[in-house]
């Protein structure tokens, strides 16, 4: 149903700026499906079963998720040596591989083969993960959107950026709301990026300024020294028996790449009237990506 939601959004903006600029001429709006595509995505990271997924892009107006393939073969090589060759399962939408966990600096490759010989492929090379150095917090006031004073914490994220080469991070919070109960449920919440870290972008053309990045940020301001982050925790998650943990990734640039023209393709899609926004794909005759990422942890806790 989101589909169609999208696309009625898409028509009825559309005609109405035909009718705002008085246009005399007679436009036609066609919606074309294209040829499905081969999908792939895979993630590795160090220490974790590889997972992989597979299938044909979807119609424009088509309401499933994903098509899935019929008598694909894939393959996985690490550093160059074949691994594992097998049958992907039939009605999967992920395949475990347990027979890979893969490693820090290992360049993971994937192929699939179809039954008429068509054939697409990826690859990556898992990044070393920057550790956490510090994480300082305090109470603080903030004006929040409405212009009201709200309590929060600030936390203060120091990590030692690597001067070898440019890197790429993202930060993420998740929130248990009682450390008492059982099962713990975990959420990840959306926090205040008040860094300037988070307003470095990439591409000016960029004309949304309130696309959320999701705390994906570079080393641009402080490439290969220790750097301090800061980002707010609202008020609303700080209750007693209440734990965060914090998350900092380590990504490729093709990890990065893809999460962002992702999130600009979602934001720009209700506004007709730009360029659509090609979403990165490091995938060999297809789309999708293959890209690694690596993480380091740390806890907050409220008693």
């Amino acid at each position: 149903m989101k589909k169609y939601n999208h696309i009625a959004i898409h028509l009825t903006l559309f005609f109405h700026i035909l009718l705002l600029t008085g246009c005399e001429k007679e436009l036609e709006y066609q919606i074309t499906n294209q040829e499905p595509q081969i999908v792939m995505y895979a993630f590795p990271m160090p220490d974790s079963i590889l997972q992989l997924h597979a299938s044909y892009s979807t119609q424009i107006l088509s309401t499933n998720d994903y098509d899935e393939i019929q008598d694909l073969e894939y393959t996985v090589s690490v550093n160059g040596i074949e691994q594992i060759n097998d049958q992907y399962p039939e009605g999967a939408e992920w395949v475990n591989i347990p027979e890979i966990r893969s490693k820090t600096n290992d360049t993971i490759q994937i192929t699939y083969l179809l039954k008429d010989g068509t054939s697409i492929s990826g690859s990556t090379t898992i990044p070393l993960p920057v550790s956490i150095l510090s994480l300082d917090t305090a109470q603080t006031s903030y004006v929040n959107d409405e212009g009201d004073n709200e309590n929060m914490l600030r936390c203060t994220l120091e990590l030692n950026d690597p001067n070898t080469e440019d890197n790429y991070y993202q930060i993420r919070v998740d929130h248990i709301e009682d450390i008492t109960s059982t099962p713990q449920v975990s959420n990840t919440i959306d926090y205040i990026k008040e860094d300037k870290v988070f307003l470095i972008r990439d591409d000016e053309s960029v004309l949304l300024t309130d696309v959320d990045f999701l705390g994906t940020f570079t080393d641009h301001l402080f490439n290969g020294n220790n750097n301090k982050i800061n980002f707010l925790i609202p008020e609303e998650y700080l209750k007693q028996n209440t734990q965060f943990i914090i998350y900092l990734y380590t990504l490729t640039p093709e990890y990065y790449q893809f999460l962002r023209t992702s999130l600009e393709e979602e934001a720009f899609r209700d506004y007709p009237i730009f360029e659509p926004v090609n979403i990165y794909t490091n995938i060999e005759n297809g789309i999708g990506v293959v890209a690694g990422l690596a993480v380091d942890t740390c806890t907050i806790v409220i008693n």
